[in-house]
């Protein structure tokens, strides 16, 4: 980097500013801005001018024949009037190591008088002190537009962070949505399966009742059947055993007439099967869908939003 008082450069330490040597004396300190012409290593003379034309610092006698030159008096300007920037030095031409003063139009760039003279004659140039205005009004134009699409992008930016908070609204509302509505078709769910399940139970309560009915009923008839035909057969062996030969004699045809009534009246029974009741479920599919779906509202986009 160049240094801060002589503008020679210089290499930084790898240590970096610690590295410097600290020089130490009693003389009076060099000013920063020495005469480029006639200072040395061992006498400072003080920079008083600035000349434009040869971007050098001059003390105030170097700076006389840079304001009498035959050719042209060069602008020469007081050292505190022209800034740092413009005192490190201009362009000059790298084929006639002159200080480029002029602006070619038709080309695009700076050029020196030898050069706007011999390879640009026949091209449109201004100097380039008076090209600087226009350019940086074109420059404060370019800035303002693109100014003002930076506004545009910012204005694009706060509307996609409120598009933003606003989707996330919406999804963590309609997450609830769905929330409560599975807990409300969980609860219509559990009320609507006690009360099948209620029924159900009623029913088969029912069946159950008319199945027992028809059960003892059957029951019944056998008992009573076999009451009547073990009475009779009990007495008829009873007569046949103990009673006298004229009982037997009078009793007989009456006994016959009774067993074949008793035989009508009880024929075998077919064999009797209790009903068996079986559960059958109801098939519910993985698919089936007991809570609603999700349709998504298209937005609009603004065409400052489209970006491309």
């Amino acid at each position: 980097m160049p240094c801060p008082e002589c503008r020679q450069e210089f290499q930084i330490p790898k240590d970096g500013v610690a590295g410097l040597t600290v020089r130490t004396h009693d003389k009076e300190p060099v000013p920063s801005s020495l005469c480029e012409v006639c200072s040395s290593e061992r006498r400072g003379v003080p920079a008083t001018d600035y000349c434009v034309d040869c971007s050098q610092k001059l003390c105030e006698r170097c700076s006389v024949p840079h304001r009498r030159m035959k050719s042209g008096a060069h602008d020469v300007k007081p050292l505190e009037a022209v800034s740092p920037e413009h005192q490190s030095g201009g362009h000059y031409c790298d084929k006639h190591k002159e200080r480029v003063k002029m602006y070619c139009f038709d080309c695009g760039i700076n050029v020196c008088s030898m050069c706007c003279l011999k390879s640009h004659n026949t091209h449109r140039s201004e100097e380039i002190d008076v090209v600087v205005q226009e350019c940086v009004g074109s420059i404060d134009e370019g800035v303002k537009q693109v100014t003002s699409r930076i506004e545009s992008f910012r204005r694009t930016a706060d509307h996609l962070q409120a598009e933003n908070s606003k989707l996330t609204g919406s999804i963590q509302t309609t997450e609830q949505e769905i929330r409560n509505k599975g807990e409300e078709v969980k609860q219509s769910f559990t009320r609507l399966i006690d009360r099948q399940v209620s029924d159900l139970l009623d029913k088969l309560q029912s069946m159950k009742s008319t199945a027992e009915k028809e059960v003892k009923f059957q029951v019944d008839a056998v008992h009573l059947a076999l009451t009547e035909l073990e009475s009779f057969r009990t007495s008829s062996l009873e007569l046949k055993s103990k009673g006298l030969p004229s009982d037997i004699t009078q009793e007989a045809s009456n006994i016959r007439f009774i067993a074949e009534a008793l035989l009508q009246k009880h024929v075998i029974p077919r064999e009797y099967h209790a009903p068996s009741y079986n559960f059958t479920p109801v098939s519910m599919r993985e698919d089936q869908n007991f809570i609603g779906d999700i349709i998504s509202v298209p937005g609009t986009i603004n065409s400052c939003c489209m970006l491309t």
